[in-house]
């Protein structure tokens, strides 16, 4: 797939949906070089696993998700909090529809460059996690969700290899048929399971990836927890959070980036670097202001290293 297939998805949205073209041009003045190779890395892989169609499926359930989420951030300007409070909450309400959860996880894997302040993590990502790790790491992605992340860690490093664990039977499914359209089945596999229940003391791995699930959680801490048991002394994290943004099925709302230092630093993890970003428009007046952050992680060696 050619850069220049990039045109499509830019024509699809200007002809389909014109009122998100300014966010999706937003986020591509950003960095053109690196939207066009990412778009194309990304829109590959989608449309070698589910057909020509792919494109517009995928960009239909990027604009709803992103109208879901502008809906949710009103609610919870109004209200002053997240709607759900417990996993059942929104297992009932998004996690245990097939077609919702479809249309989701497709929405997600678009705004990794369709949103302006999530391309800006990508490239922290791209930059400044995947430029640290080994050409044969062994990774661990927790949640995978979509496994946009863990294939593009291992598009990267030609010999690394990836377990990912999620509780989502819908995930563990996109994630598998991805990885065999990016022709990388040898080196990923997925298994259904509670990550939070991840007991890898006897074969740590040497890095880490969990990408937006720490929001979703009623616990946040465990998850830092699992996260760094995970890893061996000196390994490599990469974590991504929601503040103060709202989603249906987010939970824990943390409201400073420095919560998501002390959680990391409380379970043994130093910050190598950290991004936090947010969408050019907000509402008029919000209290609130929606941003997602980025945090490369290292397990420490010492007490102080």
């Amino acid at each position: 797939m050619a850069v220049g297939s990039v045109q499509p998805l830019l024509e699809y949205v200007r002809n389909r949906h014109p009122r998100s073209l300014p966010g999706v041009l937003e986020a591509r003045a950003l960095s053109p070089q690196a939207f066009d190779e990412i778009a194309t890395l990304f829109l590959g892989w989608a449309e070698a696993a589910f057909g020509d169609d792919a494109l517009a499926s995928m960009t239909d359930a990027f604009v709803k998700f992103s109208m879901d989420v502008n809906f949710a951030q009103a609610r919870y300007e109004h209200v002053g909090h997240y709607e759900n409070k417990t996993f059942k909450e929104c297992e009932d309400s998004v996690y245990s529809q097939d077609q919702a959860m479809d249309d989701y996880l497709s929405g997600i894997y678009l705004t990794n460059f369709l949103w302006a302040h999530h391309l800006d993590l990508s490239l922290l990502f791209r930059d400044r996690f995947l430029g640290r790790l080994s050409s044969e790491s062994r990774i661990v992605e927790i949640a995978p969700g979509h496994g946009g992340w863990g294939l593009w860690a291992l598009h990267s490093l030609p010999s690394a290899t990836l377990e990912g664990y999620d509780i989502s039977p819908k995930a563990i499914e996109m994630s598998t048929q991805l990885a065999a359209a990016a022709g990388m089945s040898d080196r990923a596999r997925y298994a259904r399971r509670d990550a939070m229940s991840l007991d890898v003391d006897e074969t740590p791995f040497d890095a880490c990836i969990c990408s937006f699930l720490i929001e979703h959680l009623e616990r946040p801490d465990k998850l830092l927890e699992v996260m760094a048991s995970s890893l061996v002394n000196g390994g490599l994290a990469f974590l991504t959070a929601a503040l103060t943004a709202a989603q249906v099925d987010h939970i824990f709302e943390f409201r400073h980036e420095s919560e998501l230092v002390q959680l990391a630093e409380r379970h043994g993890l130093r910050v190598l670097d950290m991004r936090s970003a947010g969408p050019a428009r907000t509402l008029a007046g919000a209290r609130f202001l929606p941003r997602s952050a980025a945090l490369v992680l290292q397990k420490r060696v010492h007490d102080t290293w």
